[in-house]
């Protein structure tokens, strides 16, 4: 590889509040040689042509107010055209700050309190939040599981749309916490059912970047020729990049009614001026970045078969489902364990953090789900560590 994924660097220098020594001790009773592997950002050095932009824009001296100028909207329009195969319009293009927050604004935006948005569980609990802080009813359609791979229930969704009267769908693509990318015809079976309905369809495509097949993933408005204009596209830099701290999300919404609605919320609620960090980033992250992704997505995949393969050999009562993108593992523990309870004093134990299967919403008792997106070194010993406590679980009552 010409980028050295293996480089530990010390994330604690940069107040990073994934490794906060205090914040691991308060929520989840670590000690400072914790592991963690709970919150969905990367442990690796960002891509050259980042840190050079980042560089040159703080050297200026000038952190004032800034904007989305040419060159921001360029590069969003070149990557999505050669990385995704969509052409987009620099009119469709908003920059917000931050994809959670934006979807608590379209819920408050496009609904009235006691109005129906529909998930598919497990969800990632901020989709919940947005539509509970909303005032909104959650409905809830859980995947099928089959085979350890999840797969979209449309007889109850199409349902539950009629019966609820649902009005808007937050729908996860690739899905957290499985990492399973959605194929063109699912995809084209929703946007129909959303079509049907009348149901404002919003796809968010932040773990997008992260794809181990990169001819598998179909982004939505590739799916169905209508469904541009009954959607609103969430996308990130944030996770395939790890610019999570400059909140340089953006949304694309073609539908022209659609957009202006929302575009005078944004107003409202005041979201103007971007980052002056985040503009520079993304440019370099879209024109100057892509061999960096390509292998960072190759050590990440690599990193998965290491999990596959300890939990098969070392704990193979743990299932973990196989991963089409992102950096995130979703392993069942349900025949290892026999409740949460156990589940978290058993990373405990281990010195590691996680996010526990309740945590999303429903469907995922008993799972748990754990960032990967480190160096190997890390990951084996963190997998050493869980292997030491499970031996000792073994031997004694619990």
């Amino acid at each position: 590889m010409k980028y050295d994924f293996d480089h530990v660097i010390d994330r604690k220098l940069g107040k990073c509040r994934k490794w906060d020594n205090k914040i691991l001790k308060e929520k989840f009773g670590l000690n400072e040689n914790a592991i963690p592997m709970d919150l969905a950002d990367l442990d690796f050095e960002c891509s050259p042509a980042i840190k050079k932009a980042m560089v040159d824009r703080a050297a200026l001296g000038d952190y004032g107010y800034t904007y989305a100028y040419d060159e921001y909207y360029d590069a969003l329009i070149s990557w999505n055209k050669r990385r995704f195969h969509v052409d987009i319009k620099k009119e469709w293009i908003k920059l917000t700050f931050g994809t959670c927050g934006t979807l608590h604004y379209i819920v408050q935006c496009f609904c009235k309190p006691g109005d129906a948005v529909m998930i598919n569980t497990p969800a990632y609990d901020p989709f919940a939040e947005a539509v509970e802080h909303g005032g909104c009813r959650l409905i809830c359609n859980s995947l099928k599981l089959e085979n350890m791979r999840y797969y979209l229930d449309f007889e109850t969704m199409e349902k539950q749309m009629v019966e609820e009267k649902v009005k808007l769908f937050i729908f996860c693509s690739p899905q957290n916490p499985s990492g399973r990318v959605w194929t063109k015809e699912e995809l084209h079976r929703l946007s129909e059912l959303c079509i049907k309905h009348n149901v404002l369809l919003v796809c968010d495509e932040i773990h997008r970047d992260v794809i181990f097949d990169c001819a598998s993933f179909t982004t939505l408005w590739n799916a169905h020729e209508e469904i541009a204009d009954y959607s609103i596209m969430c996308v990130s830099p944030n996770k395939g990049f790890n610019l999570g701290g400059l909140k340089s999300s953006y949304i694309i919404i073609k539908n022209k009614e659609i957009r202006e609605c929302f575009l005078a919320y944004l107003q409202k609620v005041y979201v103007t001026s971007p980052h002056v960090f985040a503009i520079p980033a993304i440019v370099a992250a879209y024109n100057k970045s892509e061999e960096w992704l390509d292998e960072l997505t190759q050590y990440i995949s690599e990193n998965f078969e290491i999990v596959y393969e300890w939990f098969e050999t070392h704990m193979p009562k743990a299932k973990v489902m196989k991963s089409d993108s992102s950096f995130l593992a979703w392993i069942d523990m349900r025949d290892v364990f026999e409740n949460e309870e156990e589940i978290t004093r058993f990373f405990t134990e281990a010195n590691i953090s996680m996010v526990i299967g309740s945590y999303f919403v429903a469907d995922g008792e008993n799972w748990v789900r754990l960032n990967i997106g480190t160096q190997k070194s890390i990951l084996k010993e963190a997998l050493s560590r869980i292997g030491e406590v499970y031996a000792r679980w073994e031997k004694k009552e619990r």
